[in-house]
């Protein structure tokens, strides 16, 4: 081969030196023509150059047909090497235990795997083959078979989710069947799941399946460790499947019949949450009851959409006391009279009203609910760190509430519907967080010096004037913002106003100074939008 590429060129090396004769290069430099002897030797020159060229086209062609078969070859060469390399890919040799760590941990995430305090389960939809576990097993046959006999952790946190809608769509398979596999794959460790039915109504011949998958999940209560349900009322109106779990660590509870009573054990449990519409105070004592039986118990949520009970019940005496409480989403006056919690962190006063669907009036916190809040942080004499105001009904408590609280670093108030009455007040707030006084020689502000973020949000704005939101509510912010090196100072601002035929007295030049303060390091957020009456 090689001997016949050196004839090839050596056959065409006269080309690179052959040049025109003198006379050839005379004519080719004017318009005129050739003589009879110089046409007669040129045309022989020229069809010379034709043979010539003709052959050099063919060795061409047949370096070219070469090339393309060499080409052909190593590409096969190149796909045996990429089996050989396959077969004797180190991974092959890894033994079972080994990949299963490896899947394990390569799958776990922030959402997947953490279920501390005041998270829900996560994890993957058992009915959806492209997710999870499922969708690892697609892989090869030894991923599938380490899947399905060694990472039962990968299945034991999950989202049983049922979507009924007109038609019924069914996901895929025999939704108790797949359900059943799953949870077999989860052998024996502790289970995190979600349980939620969505369905505007329910058709008499799907409520069989649904339970039979309630029920399912039932057989398997003593490895419950965190359960998130959501189901109609008119499914289950009273469940007796939380009685055997004890190992429950967290519970949260929504959409279910305000009568149900369900029992489940306290002794581990760390979080619970009822979102239910309950009748005013019915569930006070109970819920007092859960609280006092759970040493455990750091998180506890019990939101009455503000559904007010003509009863006035009396107070728990004496309150109870739990040391354990860290975080308390709550509404009802009369519960937090009852309560002594000095551990207590984070609280949040709101209904949950503003989480439903559906489009209705808003629902504000019961009146006194601020008194109540502010009786309840004096008798603990906790140290909050953190405090959400959610369609609170304001009152003076309010900077009542604030001056107890030097420790506080985040501070919420959210209206979803703005009352034109609460402007003075909130007038006074802002004063009150603009105040400084000296302290070892330095300025520092008087009320919760160490708040680091703040958010404001006032929504359906109805033709009223927000005489609050002015140039030195702007003053207020910067000077929190703008504090020594080594002091705490605010890091996030929001501004959230929107509604109808409202106004406001933040003026352009004000506008300008708040978004000046990204630039001094403030993450804002500020969104004001007013559509015309």
């Amino acid at each position: 081969m090689q001997s016949t590429l050196e004839e090839i060129l050596a056959r065409h090396d006269w080309i690179s030196t052959f040049t025109h004769p003198p006379d050839v290069l005379a004519l080719l430099r004017t318009n005129d023509a050739p003589s009879p002897p110089q046409s007669a030797r040129l045309k022989a020159s020229f069809e010379g150059l034709q043979t010539a060229l003709a052959e050099l086209q063919s060795n061409l062609d047949l370096l070219h047909n070469v090339a393309a078969s060499l080409q052909t070859q190593m590409s096969c060469f190149l796909s045996l090497k990429h089996d050989y390399e396959t077969v004797l890919s180190p991974i092959r040799r890894i033994p079972s235990e080994i990949a299963m760590e490896i899947l394990c941990r390569s799958w776990k995430d922030a959402e997947f795997s953490d279920i501390s305090l005041g998270r829900r389960p996560a994890g993957f939809n058992v009915f959806r083959i492209r997710e999870g576990p499922w969708y690892l097993g697609q892989v090869c046959s030894s991923w599938r078979n380490v899947i399905e006999t060694l990472c039962p952790e990968l299945w034991a946190t999950m989202i049983v989710n049922l979507r009924i809608s007109f038609p019924y769509e069914r996901l895929f398979g025999n939704l108790v069947e797949i359900l059943r596999i799953v949870l077999e794959r989860s052998r024996n460790h502790p289970l995190s799941f979600s349980f939620r039915f969505h369905g505007t109504e329910v058709e008499e011949s799907n409520i069989p399946e649904i339970e039979q998958c309630f029920d399912t999940m039932i057989t398997h209560s003593k490895r419950w460790k965190a359960v998130d349900l959501t189901i109609p009322p008119d499914l289950h109106g009273d469940i007796h499947a939380f009685e055997i779990a004890p190992a429950l660590e967290q519970l949260h509870l929504k959409g279910i019949h305000q009568a149900a009573n369900i029992h489940f054990p306290t002794s581990n449990l760390v979080s619970f949450s009822d979102a239910r519409s309950f009748a005013g105070d019915r569930l006070t004592a109970e819920y007092l009851h859960i609280i006092k039986s759970s040493p455990k118990l750091r998180s506890f949520s019990y939101n009455d959409y503000g559904v007010q009970s003509l009863d006035i019940l009396p107070l728990v005496r004496p309150p109870v006391m739990s040391p354990s409480v860290e975080e308390l989403s709550v509404s009802s006056p009369n519960f937090m009279r009852s309560l002594v919690l000095p551990s207590l962190k984070d609280v949040t006063l709101s209904t949950n009203a503003h989480e439903k669907d559906m489009e209705e009036e808003v629902m504000s916190c019961p009146v006194g609910a601020l008194g109540a809040l502010h009786e309840m942080l004096l008798k603990s004499r906790c140290s909050l760190s953190r405090l959400s105001l959610i369609d609170a009904v304001l009152d003076d408590n309010l900077t009542n509430i604030i001056r107890l609280m030097p420790g506080l670093q985040e501070f919420m108030i959210n209206f979803n519907e703005w009352v034109g009455d609460y402007d003075p007040i909130m007038q006074s707030l802002v004063t009150q967080l603009s105040e400084v006084s000296l302290v070892d020689g330095t300025l520092q502000h008087s009320v919760v010096p160490s708040l680091q973020s703040l958010y404001v949000y006032l929504f359906n704005v109805r033709y009223s004037h927000v005489s609050f939101i002015n140039s030195a509510f702007v003053d207020m912010v910067a000077s929190r913002l703008r504090r020594p090196s080594d002091a705490p100072r605010l890091t996030e601002f929001d501004l959230h106003m929107s509604g109808l035929g409202g106004s406001f007295d933040l003026d352009e030049e004000a506008e300008n100074v708040l978004a000046s303060l990204k630039d001094e390091g403030l993450r804002l957020n500020y969104y004001i939008r007013m559509d015309e009456g």
